[in-house]
Formats: structure tokens, C-alpha cells, sequence
């Protein structure tokens, strides 16, 4: 009986199931994993071990953060694995440039240290309204919800998912508020 299942799977058949398991554990690891929080739960370092001053950054597109190594005395070399969504120069200096999300690798001797880096926008920077009529707003890039506000309520108000309502003429801003950053739009109510 273990002898005709043995064959089975080492048989044509059974061999490309394998080779297909194989496929699928190699696109989950080297494509799905490093994008998911498994790959960067937060680990306890050794106060003298080298590491990224941050292992993953929430940016605002145009924005720029500077990424260096702690406790390593020698220059390393910075990568980024999309250069059309955030870029990194020799210095460590992170600059967003559209929605999505890459990783920066930092390499130092056969060392390679990674950040990820997600780039967000808000899809609509102004919204022009009739009084009554109401809008989505989303945020670009983001993997989770944002808070929305208004700043004023007489003439715009926004739900818990982002859709503004306008409520009589005059001008708000909408925030949503996410990972510590903000995105606005600009609300102008027409009569």
C-alpha cells in the first residue's frame, strides 16, 4: 500500500504536483511574505547590534526621509527594488515618488538590512460640491483604514469610510489621518 502511493507521487503526474507545491511556497516567500507584517514584526535588538534607525516607513508622495544604519562604522550602499515609487540615494535619503510600495535594501559587507517603504496619496486633492451632493475620498496605497475629519462641519462632513456629504456653500478641508500621517482635500460647497 505506502509502495503504490510512493509511486503516485514520483510518477509524471505526481512529480508536477510537487514541482507546483514548490512554485507556490516559492511565490509566497519571495513575493507575497515581504510585503505582509510578517516579515517585519518588530524584534528585540542587542543594544550594540546593527540595525535600520526604521525597518518600515509610511510616506506622503513627494516626501523624504532619511534611512541610516546604527552602530555600524563604515559606508553602506542603498537600493531600492522600485525605483518609480520611492528611490534612495547614496546617503540614505528616502524620496517618494508615487503610490505603491518597495523595499530599500542596505547592504555592508555580505550584510543586507531591509525597510519597507509604502507610499501614500489621498485620490482626490480638491472636490467641488453642490449642497446635498456627497463624494468618496480614499487614500491611495494604504493597506488599512484611515480617520477622516472635516474642518469645518457647517460646510462639508465626512463619514468613518470617507464619504463627504456637503452641507451649504463656503470651504472645508477634509483630513484623513493614517499611520501618522495626513492627507487633505479641499471641499469648496456650491449653492
Amino acid at each position: 500500500m505506502k509502495k503504490n502511493k510512493l509511486q503516485q507521487l514520483f510518477s509524471p503526474p505526481g512529480i508536477i504536483t510537487v514541482i507546483y507545491y514548490i512554485a507556490i511556497l516559492a511565490l509566497l516567500w519571495y513575493l507575497i511574505i515581504p510585503h505582509t507584517s510578517l516579515f517585519f514584526r518588530e524584534n528585540i535588538y542587542e543594544p550594540f547590534s546593527k540595525r535600520l534607525n526604521k525597518r518600515d516607513i509610511t510616506l506622503l508622495k513627494g516626501e523624504e526621509f532619511k534611512l541610516y544604519v546604527m552602530n555600524i562604522n563604515k559606508r553602506p550602499t542603498f537600493s531600492s527594488t522600485d525605483i518609480k515609487v520611492a528611490d534612495v540615494n547614496i546617503l540614505g535619503k528616502v524620496t517618494a515618488y508615487r503610490v505603491g510600495t518597495t523595499i530599500i535594501k542596505v547592504k555592508y559587507g555580505e550584510e543586507v538590512l531591509k525597510c519597507r517603504v509604502r507610499v501614500i496619496d489621498i485620490n482626490k486633492k480638491k472636490l467641488t460640491l453642490k449642497a446635498g451632493d456627497s463624494s468618496r475620498l480614499s487614500v491611495k496605497g494604504a493597506w488599512f483604514g484611515a480617520r477622516w475629519s472635516s474642518s469645518n462641519t457647517s460646510v462639508a462632513v465626512v463619514s468613518r469610510y470617507g464619504k463627504v456629504t456637503a452641507v451649504s456653500k463656503g470651504s472645508a478641508k477634509i483630513y484623513g489621518k493614517i499611520r501618522g500621517k495626513t492627507v487633505t482635500c479641499v471641499v469648496t460647497v456650491k449653492e
